[in-house]
């Protein structure tokens, strides 16, 4: 695809879920190495733009505020006179709200019944990819912008990461008492609900098995997962602290201090390693859902699947290999987290 005039404000649309928005983060990076003139810009939830606003190369954020459709959309995006606009998250009305700004370069995916609203199309296909969610939203902005940077792209330079400021990491600190001098892990036991999750009574075995080794234990929840602290408190003999109600940089700086993250796959595990903290993830064996393609990424993190057969989706008791997630011990999990903390 022949690049494009060198665009000065451009425009990064990513509305879907926390995860989803910290692996499009790194675009901006992207974008910024190639083009250093350039403005990045980034369209995202009210819940997710206070992560937006702490990428280091994101310039401004612009909220997608919910209910809005896309002829009102597009009117906000008109007046920031955009050059270029790049669809991360592919929907109906973010492609008609591109096309009635009328921006002059929209960007995307060719292969939707809405493509025809781009006028970049790349053929890229994310469903069934083997590829990491963050290396395909690089290479949509490098195909199309004409960027030339495959080549980086394939050696992970581009890499999330969530600029956490001082005031911030200090409140974190009181609230976690990292005053203790002992070496924080964090727990979350919660999830968006996209993937299965390991057993919450396992989560609390290994809270225990944490606290027991010396280690200062903090447990995260997020919004309508306060119920789990009433389940998973009666099965613990330590006693962590609780953390819930914040709202997402309160949570990646409370992140950014722990020593190692211990979570299901969903995205407080993807702040973790934004923010600094080594994370440790629990997946499930369903094929959209594996870590090669939802995994935190970079080095000095690692993801946990059980040992069965890849599956489509999960089919419940009558699966030969039911239940899969048993099969993750405490004890294996416990033994990883350790060795993942002895390492410098």
């Amino acid at each position: 695809m022949k690049p494009v005039p060198a665009p000065k404000r451009i425009l990064l649309v990513r509305t879907d879920r926390i995860g989803d928005v910290v692996l499009s983060l790194p675009s901006a990076g992207l974008i910024k190495s190639r083009l250093p003139g350039a403005g990045v810009h980034f369209l995202t939830r009210p819940y997710t733009a206070p992560l937006a606003a702490m990428a280091p190369d994101v310039d401004s954020v612009l909220e997608d505020e919910p209910g809005t459709g896309a002829w009102r959309l597009s009117r906000r995006i008109s007046a920031g006179k955009y050059d270029a606009a790049v669809l991360l998250h592919p929907t109906a009305r973010l492609a008609a709200a591109l096309f009635l700004a009328r921006i002059p370069v929209r960007i995307g995916t060719a292969y939707r019944s809405y493509s025809f609203l781009l006028n970049r199309r790349v053929p890229l296909h994310r469903r069934d990819s083997r590829r990491h969610e963050l290396e395909l939203n690089l290479e949509l902005v490098d195909r199309g912008l004409g960027l030339g940077a495959s080549e980086e792209i394939v050696k992970k330079r581009w890499l999330p990461r969530l600029n956490v400021v001082p005031a911030s990491r200090e409140a974190a600190a009181g609230t976690l008492g990292a005053q203790s001098g002992k070496e924080i892990v964090v727990v979350h036991p919660g999830s968006g609900g996209s993937a299965r999750d390991w057993p919450l009574r396992n989560f609390g075995a290994l809270i225990d098995r944490l606290s027991g080794a010396g280690l200062a234990v903090a447990v995260t929840l997020g919004p309508g997962e306060e119920a789990l602290r009433g389940r998973l408190e009666p099965m613990l003999s330590s006693r962590p602290g609780w953390l819930s109600g914040l709202a997402l940089g309160e949570l990646a700086a409370a992140l950014s201090l722990a020593g190692l993250v211990v979570s299901n796959s969903t995205g407080p595990l993807h702040i973790a390693s934004a923010a600094g903290a080594r994370a440790l993830g629990i997946y499930c064996p369903v094929k959209p859902c594996l870590p090669r393609r939802w995994g935190p990424y970079g080095p000095g993190h690692l993801a946990l699947v059980p040992e069965a057969p890849a599956c489509d989706r999960c089919s419940g008791e009558s699966c030969r290999h039911w239940d899969c997630m048993e099969s993750l011990t405490v004890e294996s999990v416990f033994a990883k987290a350790l060795e993942m903390l002895q390492k410098p």
